[in-house]
């Protein structure tokens, strides 16, 4: 539902299934933002590397800056980027946004917009999600072991465009208060 902005966008989604990235990388052509042990996994990481992923050092809050400035440069060499300000999977609740990505459009960029998507796996979200704490690869199984096939839907929400008044953590509310609304849900400000 709705429409990719045209030109780079920096596009922030909630987090539910490794099929998020499949999903989101379908609808917007976009690179990812990964966590740095995703480079290691089997097939996956051979296959997010070989489509320009940014990979990070997420449980390294001191390297946030550094973090942005990564996904700044590429926003700059006009690559759109995509990533999860959750920072973890939210099995199927949306959890408090993180800012200090946000900080990669901040000051303005080349009239760079930011994008909220909000993911709605539907009625039988609980089969398809990945649970945290579940191994990647028996999620897989489980998922492709369903019969029958399900709809997610994306929403591609209006974009927030930014300025000089612009901050990230605004940004970042902006962003988690589109996707809430969006998945019908209520906004749990306290980060976990």
């Amino acid at each position: 539902m709705g429409k990719r902005a045209k030109g780079t966008i920096l596009f922030a989604s909630n987090h539910q299934s490794w099929m998020d990235i499949l999903l989101i990388g379908g609808a917007t052509g976009a690179s990812f933002v990964s966590k740095e042990t995703v480079r290691n996994w089997p097939i996956a990481g051979w296959l997010a590397t070989m489509v320009g992923t940014i990979y990070i050092a997420n449980s390294d809050r001191r390297a946030a800056g550094a973090q942005a400035e990564r996904i700044r440069q590429a926003l700059t060499a006009s690559t759109s980027v995509a990533f999860f300000p959750e920072g973890k999977l939210d099995n199927g609740t949306l959890q408090p946004f993180r800012p200090a990505l946000f900080g990669a459009v901040i000051p303005p960029v080349d009239h760079i917009a930011v994008q909220p998507v909000a993911l709605d796996y539907g009625e039988h979200s609980e089969d398809l999600i990945w649970p945290s704490g579940t191994h990647a690869a028996t999620n897989a199984r489980q998922v492709f072991a369903r019969r029958g096939v399900e709809n997610v839907t994306i929403h591609l929400l209006d974009p927030i465009e930014i300025d000089e008044n612009s901050h990230r953590k605004d940004v970042a509310e902006q962003c988690q208060s589109a996707i809430a609304d969006a998945l019908g849900q209520k906004i749990d400000r306290e980060l976990a």
